[in-house]
């Protein structure tokens, strides 16, 4: 009799030890969930507004010539599949494209959505002279230190990532030698 209260007994204990380690694992999870929670919602979201940016040159090359060659600098620098050229009218000089600038996230509670910030571009020429104008879309630039560097993007990001397209414009149309063949 006596061992089969101690089997009992014995039962009882590794059954009430394994209700309060459930309990303890279950409380646990109740006291990290907030703590989780604060750390993604310390993200701090910046609205960031661009102006657009124009340069002008002046180029001593025909308007048909310039034409072609802002036609080449697109299809070469558009080089993703989200990169697209929209307009492109010959006779008035303008070509015009939807340009992707930085792939990243935006955060809301648990999740992230994957966004794009684009830029149009406006090429134009005309006998002796190249325009290009970059307008940005407004886009919020998100700063934590749980977001990976890969995905931060913000306005000086932008603006170099603009004027290095502006330069690149500008150096191949000066220096373009596709009609030299």
């Amino acid at each position: 009799m006596q061992s089969c209260q101690e089997s009992l007994s014995f039962k009882n204990q590794k059954y009430i030890s394994t209700l309060v380690n459930s309990k303890i694992s279950i409380m646990k999870k109740l006291i990290l969930l907030p703590i989780i929670f604060l750390f993604i919602s310390c993200a701090s979201y910046t609205p960031v507004e661009m102006s657009p940016l124009t340069q002008q040159f002046q180029i001593d090359k025909e308007k048909d010539e310039l034409y072609i060659s802002a036609n080449n600098w697109m299809v070469e620098n558009f080089n993703n599949a989200k990169s697209v050229i929209q307009f492109s009218d010959k006779e008035s000089g303008t070509v015009t494209g939807k340009y992707l600038l930085k792939e990243t996230y935006t955060y809301s509670g648990y999740t992230a959505s994957e966004v794009g910030i684009y830029a149009i571009i406006k090429l134009q020429v005309k006998d002796g002279a190249a325009k290009i104008t970059v307008t940005s879309d407004n886009f919020q630039s998100v700063t934590s230190a749980l977001v990976d560097e890969q995905y931060r993007y913000g306005k000086e990001d932008a603006e170099a990532q603009v004027n290095g397209l502006i330069s690149s414009f500008e150096q191949y149309m000066l220096n373009d030698t596709s009609g030299n063949w």
